[in-house]
């Protein structure tokens, strides 16, 4: 059963042919992300003849900073750090070695008068 006054939601519809447009000026998110990515392939470990060379200041279209984005995504991916197999969870037991000792209790202080 509806609450009577409960306020209502209205869907618009979403055309996904509009969403992207090639030929669309670049948005200032987008701008930030290319700097972050510029800043990526330059700080990281790939070899300077395998950089993309390109100054993302001559980026203006969408279509051109997803052309960017893809070849510093691979590049990155390529010389990125290898990930570490996954670890087996403990089974439960402590490992051998060092075992942590009670410390002795603390001696009181007399008081001052």
């Amino acid at each position: 059963m509806a609450i009577k006054d409960a306020p209502t939601v209205d869907t618009i519809d979403f055309d996904e042919a509009e969403a992207y447009n090639p030929d669309r000026p670049i948005s200032s998110l987008i701008r930030t992300q290319l700097l972050h990515l510029h800043h990526a392939e330059y700080l990281s470990k790939i070899p300077a003849k395998e950089r993309t060379n390109i100054n993302i200041n001559t980026l203006h279209t969408e279509g051109q900073a997803s052309e960017y984005i893809q070849q510093v995504t691979a590049l990155l991916h390529k010389y990125g750090k290898k990930s570490k197999p996954a670890r087996k969870k403990a089974s439960g037991k402590k490992p051998a070695g060092k075992s942590k000792k009670a410390k002795p209790a603390a001696k009181k202080r007399a008081s001052r008068k």
